[in-house]
């Protein structure tokens, strides 16, 4: 009897061991429950931390572009200073000649009002147009300011006469010329303004 005493333990043991199909089901729905409530417990927590890891290459990304474009936008500004610089890089020699240049037609306006010799005339006249030429190539021009009117960003009033048949603000005379080099003003031209 002891034999089938045995037998009915061990039994009786394998069946508390080993669970029925039934209890296997019940608990992988417990494991199911258990993982979804610590996933809405971590969502209820804040971001995850992929989430914040996305959050994060979103912005470098943002910052990579802007720091792309601020590049872009450096590289085209330093083209246009230097391709500035070139075209104006004279500028400083130019305008030290301006005044030679206004000496040069004073002597030749004083040599043919005296009658003077007319060789040094001539000779003065020749280096006259060629330091002309020489600035024209350079690209100096001189400004048309009679019969305008008066623009302050072109003429300096010095004078002003009141004429009758003029109406206000017409450069009557230049007392002294004014000049671009290319585009830009280089001096602005002394003028007589109509009242």
């Amino acid at each position: 009897m002891r034999e089938e005493d045995s037998g009915t333990v061990a039994d009786n043991e394998r069946e508390k061991t080993v669970p029925t199909e039934e209890e296997h089901v019940h608990a992988l729905e417990d494991v199911d429950a258990r993982e979804e409530q610590t996933e809405d417990e971590a969502s209820e927590a804040g971001p995850s931390e992929v989430e914040l890891l996305n959050a994060q290459i979103q912005d470098l990304q943002n910052k990579l572009l802007r720091a792309h474009a601020d590049f872009d936008n450096f590289r085209r500004r330093t083209r246009q200073e230097k391709e500035e610089l070139s075209l104006y890089a004279g500028a400083k020699l130019v305008t030290d000649l301006l005044p030679v240049l206004d000496n040069f037609s004073l002597a030749l306006k004083s040599a043919a009002s005296t009658g003077e010799s007319d060789g040094l005339a001539k000779g003065v006249d020749m280096v006259f147009k060629q330091l002309q030429s020489v600035l024209e190539a350079a690209g100096l021009r001189a400004m048309e300011a009679v019969g305008q009117a008066f623009d302050p960003n072109l003429h300096e009033a010095v004078v002003s006469e009141k004429v009758e048949d003029q109406e206000p603000g017409i450069v009557l005379e230049v007392l002294r010329p004014g000049y671009f080099l290319k585009d830009k003003v280089l001096r602005a031209a002394m003028v007589k303004v109509s009242e």
